[in-house]
């Protein structure tokens, strides 16, 4: 088969989402999140938790307390904040996971929230189907501090289109487009700042194996190409950014070579590819993301990776709960496949 570029990208950004694109829609995004917490401009802490926190566990609620959040903006209050407003799903997930218990969240029904087990017990639900956030309920919540997703364009999801927000409580931005363990590591880094122990330290060593066990497997087979992909409707395949995707960010700075996203820039979120172009995907393992099911066509089993049965579908809880335990078992199963898979299997990239 002859290897070619992929042709004609058609490339999907966040804000655009096509109709069956598994990334929420506008509504999702101002109330579910963003599929994709960060370091990048904090100036004050450590991506790995261990650097200097505004606020420490062993401190007094009464002591003053200041966050520098991932668009360089720092909030600084009287007192350590008691009652967090998770405005997303995937900053709630994030921080649910962390051990951070809130008292007002939000839940769109896409499953980001349920990966993670929240308690709900004396937890306000702010969001509606109709409505999206309702301002009304957040008020009612007495919430005195809200955390807002972060948008590749720098914005914050939420209260950009609900400047109302800002005024029940200071808003905190974290962003979920940087790699995994840059989301986990700051809220976990949040979570100790407002007083609250972490839950998952265990899940944080797991995940440090499993990445380590990755990037042995990619250093051993360097030249394998990977490619990330999902359905976008019956016609379309989505090959994932590697610019965009916080996962993809990370097994690529652990070293895996993956299929590009040609024109592709930080806010694209995939390149939509005609079915009758998907065998010229140039992959040699393909990973099978976000939807359902599988797709059982001719033109997905003449596509080389496939007939060389170098695909896996990962048995994650969600693609956009980003928590040490969560991406471990993603990590886990690509050092497995990457260990055993073939380079050389797929179409030569003729970029």
């Amino acid at each position: 088969m002859t290897g070619t570029t992929l042709r004609r990208p058609r490339l999907i950004t966040p804000g655009r989402p096509t109709a069956l694109t598994p990334r929420p829609s506008r509504r999702g995004l101002l109330t579910g999140g963003l599929g994709m917490a960060a370091l990048a401009g904090l100036t004050a802490c450590g991506t790995d938790g261990s650097g200097p926190a505004s606020a420490s566990a062993g401190e007094s609620d009464d002591a003053a307390w200041s966050f520098t959040d991932d668009r360089g903006k720092t909030v600084r209050l009287s007192r350590r904040p008691k009652r967090i407003a998770f405005l997303t799903d995937t900053v709630g997930a994030a921080l649910w996971a962390a051990g951070l218990q809130p008292v007002a969240a939000t839940d769109s029904g896409q499953d980001i929230v349920t990966a993670v087990h929240p308690a709900w017990s004396g937890v306000t639900k702010i969001y509606s189907a109709d409505k999206g956030v309702r301002l009304e309920a957040l008020a009612k919540a007495r919430p005195d501090l809200l955390v807002d997703a972060v948008q590749p364009d720098g914005t914050l999801q939420v209260t950009a289109q609900l400047p109302e927000a800002g005024d029940i409580a200071p808003v905190l931005g974290l962003s979920t487009y940087l790699p995994i363990e840059t989301v986990a590591g700051t809220a976990d880094r949040l979570t100790r700042s407002l007083g609250s122990p972490l839950a998952d330290t265990a899940a944080r060593t797991g995940y440090t194996q499993a990445s380590t066990a990755l990037k042995t497997a990619v250093a051993a087979n360097p030249t394998l190409r990977v490619g990330f992909v999902f359905g976008i409707d019956a016609n379309t395949l989505g090959v994932m950014n590697p610019k965009t995707w916080a996962v993809l960010k990370t097994v690529r700075a652990l070293g895996m070579r993956l299929v590009p996203v040609p024109g592709g820039s930080d806010n694209t979120y995939s390149q939509a590819v005609s079915w009758e172009n998907v065998p010229s995907i140039p992959a040699d393992l393909l990973v099978w993301a976000v939807s359902d099911p599988l797709p059982d066509n001719a033109l997905w089993k003449r596509t080389p990776a496939v007939q060389a049965g170098q695909v896996w579908k990962p048995d994650l809880a969600s693609w956009y709960a980003y928590s040490w335990a969560n991406f471990s078992v993603l990590l886990d199963g690509l050092a497995t496949h990457v260990h055993g898979a073939r380079a050389g299997v797929g179409p030569r990239d003729a970029s």
